[in-house]
This record gives C-alpha cells, structure tokens and sequence, in this order.
C-alpha cells in the first residue's frame, strides 16, 4: 500500500513540471439555438486529441492545457445534433471564448460519444461492441425508485433478477446465478464487487440514483481490457464532476412499503479546486419473509430449503455520504481525492446455500487519481466490515467478512508512428485481506493479482478501424490468463457502420467457491416420515479452474431516414470449465455414494427407509462442462418527433450443452426470448413521462440450493418528472403499475408494485 501511494504521489510531481509549457485555454458556454437555454453535460471535445471537458449545470465548459495550434472543437449531446467549430487559433498563456449553440436532433444516438468498449472517447456508431447508454437525463427520469439495478431493466439482452428490496442479480447473454459476476461493475473506474461472494450490494452506493450521471453496458466478453469477470461485459458508471453540479440540491422521497429517503448534495468552486459532498439516508420494508416449518410462499421448494429461524426484520435501511476534491491544474490535468461511507442494514440475500440476512454492514471507500492528456494513475480501496454478523437464514448461523481490496491502476494513451495509429496500455495491481472469524473459511487469506494489457486502434480510412488488444492477467487465486480481442469497424457512410469482433474473456472463481467452509446443523424433520434430521457441510474447492468464454461477433448500428436507429447483434460463443452450482458429490475428497451422500463427520446422521445412517452430506464446486451460446439482439428507437420516442428491443437466445457434470444441473438461468418496450414524453414545458414494459417468458432456474420454474411475467413501469419551476422538480416513479405478484428468482420474494414520490429542490 505504501508502495502504491508514493508511486501515485512521484506521478503527480513528474507531471507537474510540466505544467510551465506553453499551453492556452478555451471556455464558453453552450446554449440551446432555439431556445436559448443552457445545455448542461454537453460533451465539448477537440477533434483529434484527448483533451475535452462537459458544460457544468450553467452550461459553461473550460478546456485548460491546449498546446498552440489550430483546432477544431465538436460538442455532442443525446438529444441534439453534432456541432463542429472548426479554426479556432489557440495561443500561449490566453483563453478564447467560444459559445456554441445546439440544435435538436430527430434521431439522437449518431452522436453519442461512449468510453467503455475502447477505454477512450469515441461515437457510439463506431465503437466496437454491442453497447448500451444511458445519459444524466435518462437516469434522473427513471431512477426515482433508488435502485440503480433497474436502469437496466429495459436495455437490450439484459437479464434481471430481483428478490426483496435490494436483492439484483444483472447479468447478459445468459448464465445468470444468485450471485452474478459474469459483468464488471465499475463506478469511477472503482469495481463495486465485495471481496469473498465477487458480486455486487446495489444497496451498498454512497452516492444516490439520480447522482450517478451517466451508465454505460458493454455487452459481451471484455476481459482483454478489463481483465478477470468481465466475462459477459462491463457495467462502466461515470459520476459528474464537482464543477458540472454547481450548488445544493435537496431530494425527499416518499412511497409504498414505508419507504423514505431523504439526501443532500453540495458543490463548489474555489478557483482551481472544486469539490462536491452528499449524504442521505434510506428505509423502508422489503417483501422477504420468514420460511420456518416449510412455510414457503410459492410452490417447488423442499426441505432443503426450510429454514432455522425467523427473519430479524423486514425493514431495511442504508445510510449514505461521500465527497470529493477536484484540482484542474493549468495544463489541463486534474487530481482526484474522494471518499465515501455507507451503512447498509437488513437487506436479505440469496446465496447457494440459503437466504443471508445482514443486520449491518458498513462499507469504506476511497480513490486517487491523476490525469492528463497522455496517462493517468489511480488507487483506489474498499472495504466491507460485518459490524453485526450475517445471519444464515437456513442455519442459524452467524457469518462475519472482513474484508479490504487495494488496487492500483496506471494507464497510457497516445498516437504511435503515425497518427492513424493509437495505442493504449496499461497495468494493475490489487492487493486484498479477508478473514471471516472462521465462520465462512477456516483462515483468514491474503492475495494479489496484477494485469498488464495493451490496445491498438488503426484507423485505416475514415470508414474503417481494426482494432487489438490482449490482456495477461496472473493472480495467487489461479493460474496466468491470456485475453486477446480483435475487432473491424467498418462505417461505410456517416449514419451505418458494420463490425465483426473476436473476444476471449474469463472469471475466476471467488474466495466462496475455493474457500467456503460452513456446516449446517441438522434440520427437526420429526414431521417427515422418512427422516427424523438432515445435515449438510457445505465445502469449497481449492482447486478449481477459471471459467473460459470465446466469443465471435457481429454487429450493425445505423440511421434509417432521420427518424430510426436500429442496432442489431448477433454472437456464436463457446464456454468450457463452468464453476458448478453448489452440488452434492462436487468435491474431489468427498465423491457422492449411491445415495448422494459421504460421510464427513461421526454421528449427526439421518435415517433412510431402512434404517441405516446416512451421514452429513457434502455440498461442493467443480469445473465441468462446455456449452455452446448463441443469441440475437434487436434495438430500435424511433423518433415521432422531438417530444415523443418509441424504442423496442427483442432478444433470443439459445444454448447447447456439450459436456456437463454427472451432478450438476447446467442451466441458463434465462429465458430463450425477451421483449422490452417504451415511449417516451420530453416538453419545453419541463414535463418528462417514460411508460415502458417488460415481458419475460416461463423459464427454469437452478442455483446452489434453489432448483425451479420461474412462470412468466409482464411489468409495466411508469416515470414522471415535472420541472415547477427552474429549482422544483417532483417526480413519481411506479415499478410495476399493475402490481403482478411474480418471482424473478426461484427462492427470491414475490415482487409486488411499488410507487414513489420524489421532490428536489435546487439552489
């Protein structure tokens, strides 16, 4: 650790003897030419560099640090067309005002610029990838709920899902589980997932919904630059600056199930510095209760599934709060420092092997970065901290994590030879502590895992790229892995491009499947009459695998008579090497008998028909099988006009298993057809509505302990935003209008409407 902060702070200081070279500034501010008012979160770039900056909430961008020359400067913005201000004449040491006026555009996504699929600014029509975007207005009109899972609820060849309040399990393409990580989840470059299960607590956020700014979903293996678990994708989530939400903004909520929650958030400039600060804090009920004496809500579950004690509470809680400091020193680069605290409280997770509940968690966080036009570097940390312990619902038993992941980042990115060819590289180095008071692993572990990764982007004419890039990614966890991509990008006029793309990705197993040792006490089956008790161990394996996906590719996106964008993509994928769901007879030590059962431990046995012991039976991981993926999805929004949108999105998939486990039962976990669908209402009047629906077809579900049928359901979700004056906006957000009761995981709670009621206020 100490290592990594005098490496970042040796950076910093290189860096900034440079600050004296002979540089200019531009700033102006962007305006809407019809209207007049001012476009905030425009992206305001110089075409063929990497410098650029976003309009703050005034609509005043500053783009510091421009070597002298002549450039042209490209603002872009979802819900309006390009503008291109060619000629503008930068001189040392003196700052050019440039406004720029925007005009609305029938079809908006040509001009989306997107990060994630390249790790550098670029159209959405040229990346690389199947790709998703939600923009800072989109994120405010249909995150009223505060569950920041369900902005992807809608969004082509997602897979969602929700049990209780909190509980979200994202995942695309297949392959869901009750502790997803095939998508890398990060926020400011920071990876959300928790050191032992790998997976995400979306309840867990130190900063509100509606502060998150701008989402990006990467769909498809991206392991080659994001490295382990980006296996499916990547969840890239993108916070405003400080000096982009100038001021105080104050939300109250209010809504179904006892829900409140209420937070405030500060911003300001003092010269160079810029800094922004929130805090807030929630509760409400979730729709999780108690399963004692095989009281189940819904049919399919067994007695494996019964569980030890009640429910501790139905009333969850978070409370929230973070800050951060910006320096923009005058050659452009920026330092970073921010930090965050959050107390989660409640909250009912499935896992494999039962329902956990966490009476309260408290989750640390911090980040430092530093960046200029060529390179950045960063360290970030996180912790997780059981202040109470979790309580395994099917057990009784406590399970404490102590955890703490350190990772430090450095990147570089410029033009090569020629300027046609750009090269990005870069490595990583995480370094995490875990000891579970020897309730989840027998000892407490300390690993490292470090990646070095490069990518080159060649632009061969203005209508075609070809793009690689490759990955080594070594860790104390597994063995080294190689993750190359290539990619052809071929834009044959200004509003269609086609792509083909090659991609090897893969996820390591968590510390749960190498490491977990819980027993579970035997079960009263006095009311059974073929046993009188039941008892499990429930074993990692030390030696598992990584998972390995290989996926090929192809892609279209394009603009149909200025009123429809269509994106269509299609992917062959070959996996090999699953981690099993926790099964009996998976671990090597313990091979299952005829009956399914080994013994591990004197007595504590069950009886059979013919009276003879059983023994406690072993639960366990393994690597098995190799299956072929193969899927289609379809986007289309359509554009009525400038106040009215249609979009749909339909998506197949399809599997086949070539080998599989002698006990594992290899499903999807996802259903072979999704449809989504939406309009969307945008006034000058400063009134916003998003009606969007959501069918799901019958499918089936096994997960560790959960085996079942998940039944058909439709939702129909409504968003409401009215701007009453230029600082009040109330809003009303209902997920699941019709209240169709429905479980979207087999051993999750029923899922049932839940409306909200938001009211900001900003000034």
């Amino acid at each position: 650790m100490r290592l990594l902060l005098s490496l970042f702070f040796v950076l910093i200081l290189l860096s900034y003897g440079v600050i004296a070279q002979s540089t200019g500034t531009i700033t102006g501010k962007v305006l809407d030419e019809k209207t007049g008012d001012v476009l905030p979160f425009v992206n305001v770039q110089l075409k063929g560099t990497l410098l650029g900056a976003s309009s703050d909430e005034k609509g005043v961008f500053t783009i510091s640090g421009v070597p002298e020359g002549t450039y042209t400067l490209m603002a872009t913005l979802i819900g309006h067309s390009a503008k291109d201000i060619p000629g503008l004449n930068i001189k040392a040491g003196e700052t050019l005002t440039q406004n720029i006026s925007m005009t609305d555009a029938a079809v908006q996504m040509r001009e989306v610029v997107v990060f994630g699929p390249s790790m550098k600014q670029e159209r959405m029509t040229e990346a690389p990838s199947a790709i998703s975007v939600l923009d800072e207005g989109q994120i405010k009109l249909v995150g009223g709920s505060g569950q920041p899972a369900k902005l992807l609820e809608t969004q082509p060849g997602v897979d969602i899902a929700q049990s209780g309040l909190n509980d979200f399990n994202v995942n695309t393409r297949g392959f869901n589980s009750s502790l997803n990580r095939r998508l890398l989840v990060l926020l400011d470059g920071r990876d959300l997932a928790i050191a032992f299960l790998g997976a995400q607590e979306w309840n867990g956020l130190s900063v509100p919904v509606e502060d998150l700014g701008r989402l990006e979903l990467v769909r498809g293996p991206s392991s080659a630059l994001y490295g382990a678990n980006a296996f499916n994708g990547v969840i890239n989530i993108q916070t405003p600056r400080p000096k982009e939400i100038v001021g105080t903004k104050a939300t109250l909520a209010l809504g179904e199930m006892s829900s409140v929650r209420a937070d405030v958030r500060y911003a300001a400039v003092r010269g160079q510095l810029s800094y922004k600060a929130n805090f807030g804090h929630f509760q409400g009920n979730t729709w999780s209760v108690t399963r004692k004496n095989l009281n189940f809500e819904y049919p399919g579950f067994n007695l494996l599934q019964n569980e030890e004690v009640d429910l501790l509470s139905n009333h969850v809680a978070s409370t929230y709060g973070s800050m951060r400091v910006d320096y923009d020193f005058e050659n452009g680069d920026i330092a970073t420092f921010e930090g965050g605290l959050t107390q989660v409280e409640n909250e009912v997770f499935i896992t494999g092997i039962g329902r956990v509940q966490v009476p309260k968690a408290l989750k640390p966080w911090g980040r430092m970065s530093y960046s200029n036009t060529n390179w950045y570097a960063q360290v970030w940390g996180a912790g997780r901290e059981s202040s109470t312990p979790q309580l395994s619902l099917s057990s009784g038993l406590p399970l404490n994590e102590h955890s703490f992941i350190t990772q430090g980042e450095f990147q570089y990115r410029n033009t090569l030879f020629d300027p046609k060819l750009f090269f990005i590289g870069g490595l990583t180095f995480r370094y995490q502590t875990i000891n579970t008071n020897k309730t989840l692993m027998q000892e407490s572990r300390v690993d490292n895992s470090s990646g070095l990764y490069g990518q080159f982007e060649y632009t061969y004419s203005p209508q075609l790229k070809i793009v690689g890039a490759a990955r080594w990614d070594r860790s104390t966890l597994h063995e080294s892995q190689i993750s190359p991509k290539i990619a052809v990008v071929w834009s044959f006029n200004a509003s269609h491009s086609l792509r083909a793309t090659y991609n090897q990705a893969f996820q390591a197993p968590n510390l749960s499947e190498l490491f977990l040792y819980v027993l579970r006490t035997p079960t009263d089956l006095s009311n059974n009459k073929k046993m009188y008790s039941l008892s499990s161990a429930y074993l990692g394996n030390k030696n598992l695998q990584v998972e390995k996906i290989t996926g090929y590719e192809i892609g279209y996106k394009g603009i149909i008579d200025n009123k429809f964008f269509v994106t269509v993509d299609g992917y062959l994928n070959f996996l090999k090497d699953f981690i099993t769901d926790l099964g009996a007879g998976q671990h090597p030590d313990y091979p299952a008998t005829d009956n399914g059962y080994k013994y591990v431990l004197p007595g504590d046995t069950t009886k059979d028909d013919d009276g003879l012991p059983v023994g406690r039976s072993v639960w366990s991981y393994s690597n098995a099988g190799k299956v072929t993926e193969t899927g289609i999805e379809i986007g289309l929004n359509y554009y009525l006009s400038d106040n009215w949108i249609l979009d749909a999105n339909y998506a197949f998939f399809d599997f086949s298993i070539l080998e599989k486990g002698k006990n594992d039962i290899l499903l999807p976990n996802a259903p072979k057809h999704k449809v989504n669908g939406g309009i969307t209402f945008q006034s000058e009047k400063g009134l916003d509505v998003n009606l969007s629906l959501k069918y799901v077809p019958s499918f089936d579900w096994a997960a560790g302990i959960y085996t079942g049928r998940i039944y058909e359901y439709t939702l129909l979700n409504l968003a409401v935003n009215y701007k009453l004056t230029p600082n009040y906006i109330v809003g009303l957000n209902i997920s699941n209008l019709l209240d169709r009761e429905h479980y979207q995981i087999f051993g999750g709670s029923f899922i049932k409407r839940r409306s909200v009621l938001t009211m900001t206020a900003m000034f």
